[in-house]
């Protein structure tokens, strides 16, 4: 499990992009929040990773 905040919350389009503890920017979009998550620009949280066609996206994302 990753941790990181949220750098870019485009809430209408339902993507943004997260800053890792690594100092890696992670693409994610609505459907890798936990359900019921209410996020914003600069939340705490904790995601996984996943290799796609587009690169390494995060997903299970969740607030901590």
């Amino acid at each position: 499990m990753n941790m990181g905040r949220v750098k870019l919350w485009k809430q209408v389009e339902g993507w943004g992009f997260i800053e890792g503890e690594d100092g890696e920017d992670y693409f994610f979009n609505i459907s890798s929040l936990r359900g019921g998550q209410r996020i914003r620009e600069n939340s705490t949280v904790k995601f996984d990773t996943e290799e796609t066609h587009k690169g390494t996206q995060a997903i299970n994302v969740s607030l901590t």
